[in-house]
């Protein structure tokens, strides 16, 4: 079977898994909250401006996902937008549907007039740096170090 990648605007009945996998990946232990992350992927369905999220998916089972939000780091509030949540569930890793997600998400975003897109990394900067990525720097939050990345979209 073959991946598709769709928007949530075309596929809204995903919204629930994207906020599921968010939430569980990234949000236990944040601030946020499962509604305020369920509210986060509705916006997201709405129309073509920022926030979009795209979601790899075999017929009417989601596998993966990324997202394109106008923050997503909040010690760097001077940069915008951002490439986030990007997450494939681990029965389908190493087959290219990061790849597919990544590059949805830059699409969109240059059709959207933007030059520039920044995300931040625990340990997938490889992944990232096989894409086009750059090393920009570091984000120091208490618990952790992420690596701060962008990439130039022409």
């Amino acid at each position: 079977m073959s991946v598709t990648i769709s928007s949530l605007i075309d596929r809204p009945d995903f919204i629930d898994a994207c906020a599921a996998w968010t939430y569980g990946q990234w949000g236990v232990g944040s601030t946020r909250t499962l509604e305020s992350t369920l509210e986060r992927f509705r916006r997201s369905a709405h129309d073509q401006t920022i926030p979009l999220t795209f979601v790899a998916h075999i017929a009417d089972r989601p596998i993966g996902m990324a997202s394109l939000f106008e923050d997503d780091c909040e010690l760097r509030p001077d940069l915008r937008p951002w490439l986030a949540a990007v997450f494939v569930h681990p029965d389908h890793r190493g087959n290219g549907v990061a790849g597919l997600l990544i590059q949805a998400v830059e699409h969109a975003a240059l059709q959207l007039g933007e030059h520039t897109l920044y995300l931040t990394t625990k340990d997938s900067q490889n992944l990232y740096t096989r894409h086009g990525w750059q090393h920009t720097g570091i984000v120091q939050y208490p618990n952790d170090d992420l690596y701060l990345m962008h990439k130039p979209l022409i």
